[in-house]
Parts: C-alpha cells; structure tokens; sequence
C-alpha cells in the first residue's frame, strides 16, 4: 500500500491493526519520487529497494501480512526537522530507508537495509 502522507498512513493502519486476520504489518519510510528522474531522491533507499522486493517475495502468497510504503516527501521536505515523520510517536524516522515491523517495533534503518541478509531476516516468517 503506497500512501503519501501521515494522515493516509495513520487511517490505514489504525483499520489494519485490529484486523484479527492480519498477522504482521510491515511499514518502509522511504524518499519520495523525483518526477524527475523517476527514482527515488535518496541514494540509500535506491539501493535498498531491489534487497527489499526480493525478500518481500517470501511473503508474496500471504494475506495476513501487509506492507507499507510511506514516501516521507522530497529532500526539501525531509530535509525540513519539523517533517511530520521525524517526530512519530511510535515509529520515529531519523534515516532513510527505515523499516519496521509495526506490531513488534524491530527496525532496520537505513544502510542496515542494504545488507541481503539482514533484511531477508526482517521478513523472515
């Protein structure tokens, strides 16, 4: 589910959370879309992208899992210490990318979500 801003993220996952068929929600903050380019603004979350979909695989038959993509706005906007996504209560976003299972907190943040192994853990059912 790609949402764009806080108040679409917030309103899906508060539905989802008390979802009783609905096992494991994974959420990854990443750079917004350059329209320029097509790709993401932020190096790192280039790089994690390919190691992401490939262990996303694992749970490609699963309908208890979702999985999020929250675009956290263009570099100006991230760049900007009041960014809404900076200061989540729960999910607080000081790199990107950073993943996060929502249920169990556990996180990788950002080069961590360059290494295959670690991120073929993180989605490991």
């Amino acid at each position: 589910i790609l949402v764009k801003s806080l108040d679409e993220y917030q309103s899906n996952l508060a539905s989802l959370t008390t979802d009783e068929k609905v096992s494991r929600i994974f959420t990854l903050f990443m750079a917004a879309t350059d329209p320029n380019t097509g790709d993401s603004w932020c190096p790192d979350c280039r790089a994690a992208e390919p190691l992401i979909e490939e262990a996303l695989g694992q749970l490609e038959n699963r309908d208890d899992v979702v999985f999020f993509i929250v675009e956290v706005g263009n570099r100006q906007a991230w760049s900007d210490g009041d960014n809404v996504f900076r200061h989540l209560a729960d999910q607080c976003v000081t790199g990107l990318p950073t993943l996060v299972e929502v249920k169990t907190q556990a996180r990788l943040n950002q080069t961590e979500c360059q290494v295959k192994d670690k991120v073929m853990q993180f989605f490991a059912c």
